[in-house]
């Protein structure tokens, strides 16, 4: 279940928020005759990498269907604006909750998706489409839409800036808070260095900016210029390290003075490790100002004079995850982001946000496992109001 979720809808000021199945043998459906020359059929791609999924070879091109059905039944012991999901910046403060509980099953989180891969005459081709449930009224949404050939990779997927095998494997669908997370539109070049895996990557990717207007006047946040993305990964025995890069802009057009543009950037370090058999350690840190757009927070604010001020993120998450025995695994993961705002913020603005989650899984077969996790989140506002909830969440998964 290592990956995961969109940013849900803002929050104050903060930045941020698989079980392993047994190969089947490919079907393999007739395919067009071979021309006379295997030369020219070109090298073929590689494998699909053993995996979910059914699988089938037609002419040149492998195949896969793949995704999953889950079902998630979560008991919330406080109040939560976010019923599907554990997204602490809609946990109410000290001044807007009146306590309460709920019980949720759904089963929203249930994906599908198409990966085809072949050679062409300017290199392997692949095609990778996915989708999910968690739409306005639980309709079909994109997630993935991306297609490589070579170095070239256009499309929607996961943001150049944050490492998405970083993720922890939790059950809640919205994942730690301080954890970069957006899929969004791009063209990236990426450049592998020698053959261990080691690469880096630049793109160019779609601006998303939020910016807390002034509540006195007519205005309008524009987006001037894309995102500049950056990745540098090492690949090592252990597992691998990254840098990510961010620059961008936020632009606000007050109706009675002239437009602002403030610059954006950010850094991301992260690493994946394994520690001693098959745990593994996640770490993240996430700085700079702006960068609380990477998981639906706020990009900026309008202070009392009318100046455009970034808002400054910190965030960092640790994780483990801890093997019982094949079939029993655990991942224990605490997360928070703290927001600099600037003077004059809203009071009711999100400053700091915590986010915790401990679970067991139960591997029962080789294409499905069920577990059970408990979560706990903070919210802390600009005005120190505080709030804090607790939930618990079964879920059951089958693969593809």
């Amino acid at each position: 279940m290592r990956g995961a979720r969109s940013g849900m809808a803002g929050m104050g000021a903060l930045l941020l928020g698989g079980a392993a199945a047994v190969a089947q043998p490919p079907i393999v459906e007739p395919g067009p005759p071979p021309p006379a020359d295997p030369a020219d059929r070109g090298t073929p791609p590689a494998p699909l990498p053993a995996a979910r999924g059914l699988q089938w070879q037609v002419g040149d091109f492998q195949v896969r269907l793949g995704g999953y059905v889950k079902v998630d039944l979560i008991h919330d012991f406080d109040e939560i604006g976010s019923t599907d999901s554990f997204d602490v910046r809609t946990i109410p403060t000290d001044d807007e909750s009146d306590g309460g509980t709920n019980t949720r099953l759904h089963a929203r989180q249930t994906r599908i998706n198409l990966d085809l891969r072949g050679p062409t005459s300017a290199g392997d081709l692949r095609i990778f489409v996915e989708g999910d449930f968690f739409g306005e009224g639980n309709s079909f949404r994109l997630r993935h839409a991306f297609g490589t050939i070579g170095p070239v990779l256009a499309g929607q997927t996961w943001s150049t800036f944050m490492d998405e095998d970083t993720m922890p494997e939790v059950l809640d669908f919205e994942n730690p808070i301080a954890y970069p997370l957006i899929r969004q539109a791009m063209i990236r070049f990426r450049q592998d260095l020698g053959g261990g895996g080691s690469y880096w990557a630049v793109a160019v990717e779609d601006p998303a900016s939020r910016i807390e207007p002034a509540p006195t006047a007519p205005d309008e946040a524009e987006e001037a210029t894309p995102d500049l993305t950056a990745r540098l990964r090492w690949q090592h025995g252990a597992g691998h390290c990254q840098l990510g890069l961010f620059a961008g802009t936020a632009r606000y057009d007050p109706a009675a003075a002239p437009a602002q543009t403030e610059l954006l950037w950010g850094l991301n370090l992260s690493a994946n490790l394994q520690i001693g058999g098959r745990d593994r350690l996640f770490l993240e840190g996430t700085y700079g100002p702006g960068i609380g757009r990477y998981r639906g927070g706020i990009t900026a604010t309008v202070d009392p004079t009318g100046d455009l001020e970034p808002v400054t993120v910190f965030g960092g998450m640790i994780g483990y995850e801890h093997h019982w025995c094949p079939q029993w695994r655990s991942t224990f993961v605490y997360s928070r982001g703290d927001g600099d705002l600037p003077a004059g913020a809203a009071p009711d603005l999100a400053e700091r946000l915590e986010y915790g989650a401990a679970n067991l899984l139960w591997q029962f077969s080789d294409r499905a496992w069920a577990g059970v996790e408990y979560l706990y989140g903070a919210r802390e506002n600009a005005d120190r109001q505080r709030g804090e909830a607790h939930r618990l969440q079964f879920a059951i998964r089958f693969d593809i």
